[in-house]
């Protein structure tokens, strides 16, 4: 990020809310993330953030504690695992968090008189459901399904589970990641694969695949993603961590268009 991410950051920032006073400056911080390839959002595939270009989520976030006088480093575990780190406080944050109730016990949201600050969050996405309309016939109208009950496949852990089950007495697939469940929609072994548009659409450039699995209209779900700190770094680092959602408001107004930008040519 070389195009003067820091003078917009710090003009920005400094129009908008003013200066906070930094404590524990210059410490370094874990974050944790997957360790899937989700172009545009995550790249690479190790347990080490990809060099040069690590992902959207990850020069954004990097940006913002860096505004906020704290180094980062970044750990890849999978998904579950981020979680069980985050509750446990054995991490400062992870990011790319749809927000429930349930999750707030985990890890500290950004909040505005009592409520989810929708402000301060990383951005939005959808998660359609791709399918192949050779093989399958979803009927699904943005409310609810008809028809046959789909099979259908979604990430261990993501907030889709819940949702297909609590609301649609769906039991989801959750033993395929979403290369593998996208390649089973495309030989008519599921019905339909949930996963996040562009995450999904990045893997079906990558697999050949994007004739034959499409995404569904209209998506599944939209939600706003967020980076979520532990209760352990928000308690002893509260000035520090509102300011690091503020400043993550100012970049998603600012530069993540551009950042975006730089990815999506890659995938298409």
């Amino acid at each position: 990020m070389q195009f003067s991410l820091s003078k917009i950051i710090s003009y920005s920032f400094v129009a908008l809310i003013g200066y906070i006073p930094v404590a524990h400056a210059n410490e370094t911080v874990r974050l944790c993330y997957e360790d899937e390839d989700y172009a545009p959002y995550l790249r690479g595939e190790s347990q080490q953030p990809a060099k040069p270009n690590p992902g959207v989520l990850v020069e954004i976030t990097q940006a913002a504690f860096k505004e906020a006088g704290q180094k980062v480093q970044y750990i890849r575990r999978p998904w579950k695992r981020c979680m069980h780190l985050l509750r446990d406080g054995k991490i400062a944050g992870m990011f790319g968090v749809i927000h429930t109730k349930e999750r707030e016990k985990i890890g500290k949201y950004p909040m505005q008189n009592g409520e989810i600050d929708l402000e301060r969050r990383l951005l939005f996405v959808d998660y359609p459901i791709f399918y192949n309309a050779a093989h399958s016939a979803i009927q699904w109208d943005g409310q609810k399904f008809s028809g046959t009950t789909p099979r259908i496949g979604t990430p261990l852990g993501y907030a889709t589970v819940k949702s297909l089950k609590n609301e649609h007495k769906i039991t989801p697939n959750t033993s395929f990641l979403p290369e593998t469940g996208l390649k089973l929609v495309s030989e008519g072994k599921l019905d339909g694969y949930i996963v996040e548009k562009n995450v999904g659409l990045s893997l079906l450039s990558k697999l050949g695949l994007k004739d034959e699995v499409i995404v569904h209209q209209p998506p599944f779900k939209r939600h706003a993603l967020y980076l979520v700190l532990s209760h352990d770094f928000y308690e002893k680092n509260s000035k520090v961590a509102e300011k690091i959602w503020s400043t993550l408001a100012v970049l998603r107004k600012t530069v993540l268009d551009s950042i975006m930008k730089k990815y999506m040519h890659k995938i298409q």
